[in-house]
């Protein structure tokens, strides 16, 4: 035993007595630094509007995600994973506090923010010891909405204008960050976060990206309809103010094919970036959307004021060895906030009071599914905005945006499940009056066409 002038002049007993509570002392710390260096470093990768039913992992027939399958192939694919709203703002708060919007506050991002005292994922991380970093390419995560707290490094992606850059420009960020990090020593775990725009309106196009997926042929129409279809003329579409051809709704959807494409694309680089850096040997990595959009159906374009399957159903594929991992295709209806008390749980910390309400973790052994709530609306600050860019609208065109929709979907494989969408308009007195119901069966009709209401 080796000695230590601590103990002298101590009775035998006692010297032992204390050289014991000394020894557990210094054991508990190591476990501790064990328990915080196995802890995986997390890649939350987001796809901004993308579908779930147009990424290959889930069975769509087109190759659109080569790259993902790769991360599918040694991960786990949830395959009816919904967002608990179509926008956003209120979407990305629910991921980053495991609450519905009603809960954290965070409806439109025009000024509205999470709820004071809700903290973030990354807030949460950040005082359990995690190095955070973010790159953004959508601006409304940015100081404006509060989403981005917690993150020591941001790196916004978008122009003065507030332009998305592409997902190579975002690549190329996430590099710039990786090597900026230090290779000597020990180091933390870290949570980066991506957020890729490549999906949301205008599309990102390139000829080759349509025709990996479409084939040639599909390259000429899909690149007049992401030429025409801009945001103001979906808008419009939107609002019943002016109709966009059946023709060029079809092709929009293979540009929009085309920008999935490059989204993977942008994902298989990232990556690779981090892999070529040895970050990735036991990371948890996550690629989801944030919601979907529309492309024609119920005769819609885009993704505001509707909730509707189409622009609910994300993408949803985690990989992380040891727990999330075998190329195992996971049926259940989860959520796009249970990645909340996932990442948490995978790194040790316990949810925080007063999140995670809404949200169960992945993790769960086996996977029960889950309800799906989502709500949209009403977007009154929007509209004078439309007003001053489209001041030929007629009063009824924006009388959507003083709506509020919401959804509950019931597990399929429920006897009898039900999906059901209420929309309702604010009353005069107060509370709110409803205006329409529409009730669907997702099992024997998954495109929302038959209202059994």
């Amino acid at each position: 035993m080796i000695e230590s002038r601590r103990f002298r002049g101590l009775r035998p007993g006692l010297a032992a007595a204390v050289l014991l509570v000394l020894l557990g002392t210094a054991l508990g710390f190591a476990r501790l630094r064990d328990s915080r260096s196995s802890r995986p470093d997390i890649v939350l990768v987001v796809w901004d509007t993308c579908r779930g039913d147009r990424v290959s992992v889930n069975g769509y027939p087109h190759p659109t995600t080569p790259r993902l399958a790769e991360l599918a192939a040694r991960g786990v694919v949830f395959r009816n994973a919904f967002s608990p709203s179509p926008w956003t703002p209120p979407a990305h708060a629910s991921l980053f506090t495991g609450l519905l919007p009603r809960r954290h506050g965070l409806g439109e991002g025009r000024g509205d923010r999470v709820a004071p005292g809700i903290p973030l994922l990354a807030e949460t991380l950040a005082k359990s010891g995690y190095e955070t970093a973010a790159v953004v390419a959508n601006p409304h995560l940015s100081e404006a909405t509060g989403l981005l707290a917690g993150f020591s490094t941001v790196a916004e992606c978008w122009t003065e204008e507030g332009v998305p850059r592409s997902g190579e420009e975002v690549r190329a960020a996430v590099e710039r960050w990786v090597r900026s990090r230090s290779p000597r020593g020990p180091r933390r775990p870290f949570l980066l976060f991506v957020n890729l725009m490549e999906c949301h309106l205008p599309y990102r196009f390139e000829d080759g990206a349509v025709a990996a997926v479409r084939g040639d042929g599909a390259v000429n129409g899909a690149r007049r309809a992401a030429r025409e279809v801009t945001v103001e003329a979906a808008n419009r579409h939107l609002y019943g103010a002016e109709r966009i051809d059946a023709g060029t709704i079809r092709d929009l959807g293979a540009a929009y094919d085309g920008a999935v494409r490059l989204a993977d694309r942008a994902t298989g680089g990232i990556l690779d970036a981090l892999g070529g850096a040895g970050l990735l040997e036991k990371a948890l990595v996550v690629v989801a959307g944030d919601h979907g959009e529309n492309l024609g159906e119920h005769g819609e374009l885009t993704h505001m004021m509707s909730v509707y399957d189409t622009v609910l159903r994300v993408p949803l594929v985690a990989a992380w060895p040891g727990r999330l991992e075998g190329g195992r295709i996971e049926e259940a209806q989860v959520r796009l906030q249970d990645l909340y008390p996932t990442l948490l749980e995978a790194a040790g910390v316990s949810v925080p009071v007063p999140c995670g309400r809404d949200a169960r973790t992945l993790l769960e052994e086996p996977l029960r599914s889950r309800v799906l709530e989502a709500e949209y609306g009403p977007a009154s600050d929007f509209v004078e905005d439309v007003r001053r860019l489209d001041p030929d609208l007629a009063p009824e065109f924006l009388e959507r945006f003083h709506l509020r929709w919401r959804a509950v979907r019931e597990p399929a494989g429920t006897p009898g499940a039900r999906k059901r969408i209420t929309v309702e308009r604010a009353a005069a007195g107060g509370g709110w009056t409803l205006v329409r119901e529409e009730v669907y069966d997702p099992v024997a009709d998954p495109g929302e066409e038959r209202d059994l209401k």
